[in-house]
């Protein structure tokens, strides 16, 4: 054979072979999140994957009403979509086949969060009420259109009407606030408006403030989830009994325990933290660290925050397990279980709930009978939840000094570890990893874009410590290295 043509025939076997090894890996996929980049309608971001769009297209949409139009052009940032198609999982290109698009989004908002701040950046002009209130960790702008509302409580009413004050409003009525002094930290705030499209703040219709006192039948449930403490002796894991909610073994190591709950506890809102210890407002804060290869953490109404060691062994740093506990901790302040269960009086939540931690603890027989119940409880409510407690949560990272950044990392490496698969971690029922992920984006997108990250904590040298503390804690016959 000529020599030319061997090398010639020997190149175009290396060319075919190489062709081969670089032929793309497609993949069908489902997606649900929010987009993070937008370049056009037909080319944009959720999290890490580029959409753009199949020549064989639908489009489609969940919670249609008449007075809601949604095309292509109407994709920007910040919209919520369910994409199916082909993913390159090489290069993260996803030709989508169909988007779904849920224009309950779009519908006009109700949320109640608390004041954890004074409020500032709004001003009373001409008897109306008008600029950005930054609560429930995001903007709200107020117009002179915004109704701004104040409702007394009873006990305040009678320590008004003792005072010789005038209350224009009967206890459990609303009347227009007059003064910001009205409004005090720990207050809850109920707004509704809709969500600008283009700038992802709220535009605010109605605002009401009111004291939040506990009511007595959150007390009980509060009582009713009461923790009994084993704690460890020598290498003997000790035992975290929670009523209603399970058994627990606690991770024996006392330094690791006191590392996460001292971030617990600077993460915990001034306006509870400062609370006096009789003050029935006071949620009782503790966190446990449990042996639980899952990474997983919950949070009971009563601030009764489970951390599972496998989640300390996926996360990387401080600033990321400040996310997870700052997401936990939010549940709780923002009483979502309670809220939830008024909500759907008449139901038993408690079998919801449960449920829910059945599954995230191998109790499947237990939890596929009580998620039926569950589902029918949150179901509407389970979403907005979530997205509160990931806003707020961010915002108690800020107010430590952690990287916020950090907390859509958490859901990369929730990613690594288990793939692009529908979720039950800390209390989510989103579709899966990048609808979490891309949501966190979108709220650093929105209202950290200030923020100075050179001021910003993650503390990664003291993390790798504690998580080596935690290896030899799960097998003492491991040496401990601390690189």
């Amino acid at each position: 054979m000529d020599r030319k043509l061997l090398v010639a025939g020997l190149a175009c076997a290396l060319f075919t072979s190489t062709a081969v090894a670089q032929e793309p890996k497609l993949k069908d996929v489902k997606i649900r999140g929010y987009v993070t980049e937008f370049r056009s309608p037909t080319d944009f971001d959720i999290e890490d994957y580029r959409i753009s769009r199949n020549e064989a297209f639908t489009l489609d949409f969940d919670n249609a009403t008449p007075d809601i139009t949604f095309g292509l052009n109407d994709i920007r940032m910040g919209v919520e979509l369910e994409i199916r198609g082909r993913l390159n999982e090489s290069t993260g290109e996803l030709k989508a086949q169909s988007i779904r698009v849920d224009l309950e989004q779009f519908k006009s908002i109700k949320q109640t969060a608390f004041v954890s701040a004074v409020p500032e950046g709004i001003v009373l002009l001409d008897g109306t009420w008008a600029g950005e209130l930054r609560a429930d960790g995001q903007i709200i702008l107020i117009t002179r259109n915004t109704q701004v509302m104040f409702k007394p409580t009873k006990r305040e009413k009678k320590l008004a009407e003792a005072r010789g004050k005038q209350v224009k409003a009967e206890a459990g009525e609303f009347e227009p606030l007059t003064s910001i002094e009205q409004v005090t930290i720990g207050m809850s705030m109920t707004y509704e408006g809709k969500r600008d499209r283009d700038t992802g703040r709220i535009l605010a219709e109605r605002v009401e403030f009111s004291t939040n006192d506990l009511e007595t039948g959150e007390a009980r449930l509060w009582k009713s989830l009461k923790a009994t403490v084993k704690p460890p002796q020598a290498l003997k894991p000790g035992d975290l009994k929670v009523a209603k909610v399970g058994k627990f073994k606690l991770l024996p190591d006392a330094n690791v325990q006191e590392y996460v709950a001292g971030i617990g506890r600077k993460l915990i809102p001034s306006y509870q933290a400062e609370l006096k210890e009789d003050d029935p407002r006071k949620i009782p804060f503790q966190f446990h660290v449990v042996l639980d290869d899952n990474a997983n953490a919950f949070a009971t109404p009563n601030g009764i925050v489970v951390v599972n060691s496998g989640l300390l062994e996926l996360l990387e740093n401080e600033a990321q397990l400040a996310a997870v506990l700052g997401h936990e901790i939010a549940h709780a302040t923002h009483e979502h279980t309670w809220r939830s269960q008024q909500f759907h009086k008449g139901k038993r939540l408690a079998i919801g709930l449960a449920g829910a931690f059945a599954a995230g603890y191998g109790m499947q027989g237990l939890a596929d009978i009580a998620n039926l119940v569950n589902a029918a409880i949150v179901n509407g409510h389970s979403r907005s939840m979530e997205n509160q407690s990931d806003r707020v949560g961010l915002q108690y990272m800020v107010r430590a000094g952690y990287d916020p950044r950090q907390a859509p990392a958490v859901w990369k490496l929730m990613t690594k570890k288990y793939g692009l698969q529908t979720t039950n971690f800390f209390w989510s029922s989103h579709e899966n990893q990048a609808t979490r992920r891309s949501y966190l984006m979108n709220e650093l997108k929105n209202n950290y874009r200030d923020l100075d990250y050179a001021a910003v904590s993650l503390n990664t040298d003291g993390y790798a410590r504690m998580k080596a503390a935690v290896a030899v804690a799960k097998n003492p016959k491991r040496k401990l290295v601390i690189r």
